[in-house]
């Protein structure tokens, strides 16, 4: 860093600021909360438009009947100018950006209001036709509804008057001009301006103070107000559209970043002198995130002070780790989020005085001050220590580690919860003595839980330092063994910060030679741990993609005539589940046939069903290949064989299907082109050479070679290992292709049940071509499991081959419960049974 005097110093004031003073650039917290705010706001406002349009258009109503009560020449007139407002405001915003030469803003904003206005331009017309067309209201005096020969509007429906109607018919623009003052009714600024509008707020945010911001959004509701009474727009649909908007503007921050916003070490230096410190110095001491927010200041009369900035990004941060701990974790004692900066730190310098008071050692507290425009700092005395997690392990002896759980003691006999006790909080000075900083997650009066949660915490910190050993025995000899045995049921990853997290992640068997270990110094005889998730990933990924498979059925069923369904011979139903079921062990056995190691039948078969869950919530077969891999590798199969292995199984199921669609089609007595459609020799040439293009590409890149040497070349050289011990045995190549022959002709037999189930009609032979190149078409189709795709294909093959439409329907139908829905059940079930086996 570059050694200065500060330019913006006051001149009666003279310090040396060490600092680049260069603002970065990245991706901000407010940023992110900012866009997940707004999407929250859209989707709310989309299932209100949906569920709620009689209130809607009440709305709109009641605002116009209160805008009537002005005369109508004052309407229009302010109309009028807000439309000319709403025309010159992006000319001179460009001009603005064009003038400064700030030309990285200028196409940020472009980008975002140019997607913001693709958006809402592609989901007007759902909006338009979510309201209810009966649903009408009289067209106000300002609105020349006389343009249109009717004397009601549908509010719902587009707006019937346009600028163009007016312009292109000179008798309407008489009238308009004539007898009343009025305005057409264009609906301007449009629904389009509106989403762009918000997207360029949005993206502009981070360059605006206060005042404009607050500028822009009173902008933008007189536009939103104006929009209501010109257009007769529902306002929930307006607010909608804006709030996606503005959720776009966000996103493209996110995306290619925005300044990072914050003070520098000089005006931390200025508002230090302008509380009364005599700052000679100041440099930056933080690493990482916080390596501008952390600062050392030498004082006129030698001392030093430690200084800790706090800035709007930072309670971005800790309103979203909250809000999501809050969500997803219970037992951690996490209040709601302060309600400004000035509170968060206002609790952090009070729980700092709480613990040193309560004899904890801990820097003390000096003073807490602004900095201008909107962060605040807070100073703390020097200690001269470093953070545990820069020490030399050799120098954290069993005396220091005595010191540290002396500290941790005093906290907890003060029922203070620190709720943050990683190595970065604990400090060593050069005597030895232990100190612990932050206090800006602590809580006074905390329960036993959230005290052991800080027990648990610091074990596994030292762990990583000096082993579970040491960790444990010197927490028994400093808070006794009854605290630490309480506290055993929070070692588990849940309960850690996410840099414990991290390195307890890379010293595998850590925790578990911990929970061990307190087991054995606390004589506790059966050690459960604490759960701690309200609400895991996997159960929200799981909810949402059976609700997402079962919105894909209900399209189907709104095309099914359920009394031919309920007039099938279902004696024939059971044999088509039982069919069903062998295409599972079909796969089972292919699986095993493509391994080189030996795998047990049933964990196989099982995991076979949980792939073909994933298969239903995922395109192309990707859900239960990665369920397959992780299948194998759980089960102890090098990676790389376990991607060749399922890779080699595939492959072997597309030989089996190409065959026999080639033997099937020829003896049905059409030709393949008659009911599968191929790619011509042009197009996959074409796509050929674009292939070899782009790797050619990257093979001449330093990156794309590394990427190959280092990557991908030894993962397939272990794949070729694994597939050559499969090829050569015989045994293996008879189970990999039986297997796969068993899944298709197990279909195949399941189809010809459900067709018979209907009485017939067509040969078997005949019924085997129109699956073999129907699910062919499916397989292409990008929705899971070739919902649609698949119906419809095999539908379409069935009637070509002469079959009844009134029989096709029922029995595709019915093939695809037994197949590809009644499945879904069983297939969860197996998931979650290998999942708490810890076998997936």
């Amino acid at each position: 860093m570059v050694e200065s005097e500060s330019p913006d110093a006051p001149s009666a004031v003279s310090f040396r600021v060490h600092d680049d003073g260069v603002y970065r650039r990245g991706r901000q917290p407010s940023d992110l909360l900012r866009t997940i705010v707004a999407l929250a706001t859209g989707v709310i406002g989309y299932l209100m438009a949906s569920a709620l349009d009689t209130v809607s258009i009440g709305v709109a109503s009641e605002v116009i009947s209160a805008f009537e009560k002005l005369p109508s020449p004052v309407v229009v007139t302010t109309i009028l100018a807000v439309q000319l407002l709403a025309w010159a405001l992006p000319v001179v915003v460009v001009a603005v950006l064009v003038v400064r030469r700030r030309y990285r803003r200028l196409a940020l904003v472009a980008l975002a209001v140019t997607a913001a206005g693709l958006v809402s331009w592609g989901i007007q017309g759902e909006l338009a036709g979510i309201a209810s067309t009966e649903l009408t209201v009289t067209p106000p005096s300002w609105v020349c509804a006389n343009l249109v020969g009717s004397t009601q509007q549908s509010i719902g429906a587009a707006d019937p008057n346009s600028v163009g109607n007016i312009v292109t018919q000179p008798d309407t623009l008489g009238q308009v001009l004539g007898s009343h003052a009025c305005v057409p009714g264009d609906g301007f600024p449009s629904i389009v301006y509106l989403a762009g509008l918000a997207a360029a707020i949005s993206t502009l945010t981070p360059w605006l103070n206060r005042k404009w911001r607050r500028a822009t959004w009173i902008v933008l509701v007189i536009f939103l107000m104006v929009r209501v009474i010109d257009g007769l727009l529902p306002p929930i649909d307006a607010l909608l559209m804006m709030a996606l908007g503005y959720a776009i503007g966000g996103a493209t921050l996110l995306a290619f970043g925005s300044p990072d916003r914050t003070p520098k070490a000089f005006e931390v230096a200025t508002a230090l002198t302008d509380h009364g410190f005599d700052i000679t110095s100041i440099e930056p001491t933080g690493a990482g995130a916080d390596e501008r927010r952390r600062f050392s200041a030498r004082l006129g009369d030698g001392r030093s002070v430690y200084v800790k900035l706090r800035t709007p990004e930072d309670r971005a941060a800790e309103v979203l780790f909250r809000v999501y701990r809050m969500i997803r974790l219970k037992g951690f004692g996490d209040e709601r989020p302060f309600a400004s900066l000035r509170r968060e730190v206002g609790h952090e310098a009070g729980m700092s005085l709480s613990a040193s008071a309560a004899g904890v050692r801990t820097p003390q507290m000096l003073r807490v001050a602004d900095v201008p425009p909107n962060s605040m700092l807070i100073v703390f005395e020097e200690t001269g220590a470093d953070a545990l997690d820069d020490v030399d392990e050799r120098l954290v002896t069993d005396e220091v580690l005595r010191s540290i759980w002396d500290q941790i003691g005093r906290i907890r006999d003060a029922r203070i919860a620190h709720r943050h006790l990683t190595t970065a909080n604990v400090l060593l000075d050069s005597g030895g003595h232990a100190w612990i900083v932050d206090f800006g997650f602590a809580e006074l009066s905390a329960d036993e839980r959230e005290l052991n949660g800080d027990t648990a915490q610091l074990l596994v910190a030292l762990a990583l330092i000096v082993g579970a050993q040491r960790s444990v025995a010197a927490a028994v000899e400093g808070l006794g063994p009854e605290a630490v045995a309480a506290s055993a049921a929070r070692i588990q990853p849940t309960a850690l910060s996410s840099s414990t997290r991290s390195a307890a992640k890379k010293r595998k068997g850590l925790l578990k030679e911990l929970q061990e270990e307190v087991k054995s110094e606390t004589n506790l005889e059966k050690l459960e741990l604490e759960k701690l998730e309200r609400v895991s990933p996997r159960t929200v990924f799981t909810t949402v993609m059976l609700g997402f498979a079962f919105y894909l059925l209900i399209p189907q069923l709104a095309d099914v005539d359920f009394g031919e369904v309920v007039g099938a011979d279902w004696q024939w139903f059971p044999v088509v589940l039982i069919f069903s079921l062998l295409t599972y062990v079909g796969a089972t056995i292919s699986l095993l046939g493509a391994m080189p190691t030996r795998l047990r039948f049933m964990p196989t078969l099982l995991a076979q069903l949980a792939a073909s869950f994933f298969n239903r919530i995922a395109p192309a077969k990707v859900g239960g290949i990665a369920a397959n891999i992780r299948y194998l590798q759980k089960s102890g199969v090098d990676p790389a064989v376990a991607v060749a292995g399922v890779g080699l199984n595939n492959v072997a199921g597309v030989i089996i299907h190409v065959l026999l669609l080639t033997i099937f089609v020829t003896t049905a007595g059409r030709s393949a082109t008659d009911v599968i459609s191929l790619p011509s020799g042009q197009t996959v040439l074409i796509g050929l050479v674009g292939v070899l293009t782009v790797a050619g590409l990257v093979m001449l890149l330093p990156w794309g070679r590394k990427f190959w040497l280092h990557r991908v070349w030894p993962i397939l050289r272990k794949s070729v290992s694994g597939v050559a011990k499969v090829t050569a045995n015989p045994l293996k190549m008879l189970t990999l292709f039986g297997g796969g022959f068993m899944i298709t002709m197990s279909y195949v037999f399941a189809l010809w049940y459900s067709i018979t189930a209907f009485g017939g009609g067509i040969g078997f032979v005949s019924v085997t071509a129109v699956y073999l190149a129907g699910s062919a078409l499916a397989q292409a189709a990008p929705t899971p499991g070739g919902v649609g795709a698949a119906e419809a294909a095999l539908i379409a093959g069935l009637t070509a081959f002469g079959l009844a439409a009134t029989i096709a329907v029922p029995a595709v139908f019915l093939y695809r419960i037994g197949t590809f829905w009644f499945p879904v059940l069983p297939g969860y079930l197996a998931y979650k049974r290998l999942q708490s086996r810890g076998a997936l």
